[in-house]
């Protein structure tokens, strides 16, 4: 799975509550709550300070984390944000910071 290197991802607008094995996220839109790892919570913290693309999310998080940001990491990140896109927590924007239409 590869998206395309334009697109950015930005956080819905959430309250989370960190916890020492996980993240508990409520989504304000939908008013839905999601519990999820302490990793998906620090992609959807990044994502909440500025939207950003998968490979820089890999390379921020990867650095954070004392990891190796090789292509298996940025697969696994890749992932992630269509789960998290899945669950209504992210959402795909364009360049121009326009959101992506998904009818």
């Amino acid at each position: 799975m590869s998206v395309a290197p334009n697109l950015l991802w930005k956080a819905a607008p959430l309250l989370t509550k960190c916890w020492e094995d996980g993240v508990a996220v409520y989504n304000l839109e939908s008013g839905s709550t999601h519990l999820l790892t302490s990793a998906a919570g620090e992609i959807l913290k990044y994502l909440s300070e500025n939207p950003a693309p998968a490979f820089d999310l890999s390379i921020r998080f990867a650095a954070e984390n004392n990891l190796v940001a090789d292509p298996e990491l940025h697969y696994n990140i890749e992932l992630l944000l269509h789960q998290l896109d899945s669950l209504g927590l992210i959402e795909p924007l364009t360049r121009e910071g326009v959101s992506t239409w998904r009818g």
